[in-house]
């Protein structure tokens, strides 16, 4: 597996989700790494508020969905804490609400459900037809003649991240030289690290990485991407709900699709399959765009 990381090492994923109890229910995870400038990465906060939740239920209960409103930007290599507030257990459901914060400012509130699991109606939507990873290159090689313009772009969404991506085409930054293009981006990503067999360390590695690349696909109709160029966008709201079990240190396909951008404002989906076609999460996100005053499109 090739997984070039600037500022993380490719097994530091487990560090960064493995919280430091500190009692009634309070955690502590570590505040890095960045994705822009010393911005904290807002997937970092949700995954570990998640991991928080998750830890205050019986082993019996699987993540079911979480909706995460970011409310500030934290600051990379700080300290977040987490406290979790044990809203309900019923007979099959468990509701958590976590207040993520730095300093005592609070960062994120989330709200997250576990379920037991039961038997019911099934279905799906199939997965798209793609490659699959194997036959993609390694993300860094896209950029094997990219100028040093690019170089920040690779920073926030490649280099700091214990993630291995594989696009399905030219990275944003690359595609939009190309003029406008759909606002759907797939990639295959899978953690560096081995996870173990904890179902919500793979939910938390899925929230995480899952963060990286929803609201480029808004701007790819308008010849735009993020880091480097003319926007600042954040993420507002980040949704997942998860449907069968996987393993995030295993290939998942990530489909990610923008219905709508104004006000500015960005709507962003997603949904992620194993390489068997299974479709295990759904995700939805709204985030901010601003024109960045002097940038420049990437």
């Amino acid at each position: 597996m090739r997984c070039v990381l600037a500022t993380t090492s490719p097994d530091r994923l487990r560090e960064l989700l493995g919280l430091e109890p500190l009692g009634r229910d309070r955690f502590e995870g570590l505040g890095g790494p960045g994705q822009v400038g010393t911005r904290i990465f807002g997937g970092l906060v949700v995954a570990q508020a998640l991991v928080a939740s998750g830890r205050t239920v019986g082993a019996d209960r699987r993540p079911n969905s979480l909706y995460a409103t970011f409310l500030r930007p934290g600051q990379a290599a700080v300290p977040i804490g987490h406290e979790v507030d044990r809203v309900r257990d019923g007979r099959s459901f468990s509701s958590r609400t976590c207040r993520a914060t730095q300093n005592g400012i609070v960062l994120l509130s989330m709200e997250a459900a576990f379920h037991t699991g039961e038997s019911g109606l099934t279905h799906q939507l199939a997965m798209p037809k793609v490659p699959g990873p194997e036959a993609l290159e390694a993300a860094e090689s896209w950029f094997e003649s990219a100028g040093p313009e690019l170089d920040e772009w690779k920073r926030a969404f490649l280099g700091s991240h214990p993630v291995d991506i594989r696009f399905l085409s030219e990275p944003p930054p690359l595609a939009v030289r190309r003029g406008p293009q759909p606002p759907r981006l797939g990639v295959w990503l899978r953690c560096c690290e081995p996870l173990g067999e904890d179902p919500l360390l793979h939910a938390a590695a899925l929230t995480y990485a899952s963060d990286l690349f929803l609201l480029s696909s808004a701007l790819l109709p308008h010849g735009l991407a993020l880091a480097g160029g003319s926007i600042t966008g954040t993420t507002l709201s980040h949704a997942v709900w998860f449907h069968e079990p996987f393993k995030a240190d295993d290939w998942l396909f990530y489909e990610q699709t923008s219905p709508w951008t104004g006000s500015g404002r960005a709507m962003t989906q997603g949904r992620v399959f194993d390489q068997s076609g299974v479709l295990v999460a759904t995700l939805a996100q709204e985030g901010l765009l601003r024109r960045r005053p002097g940038g420049l499109a990437a």
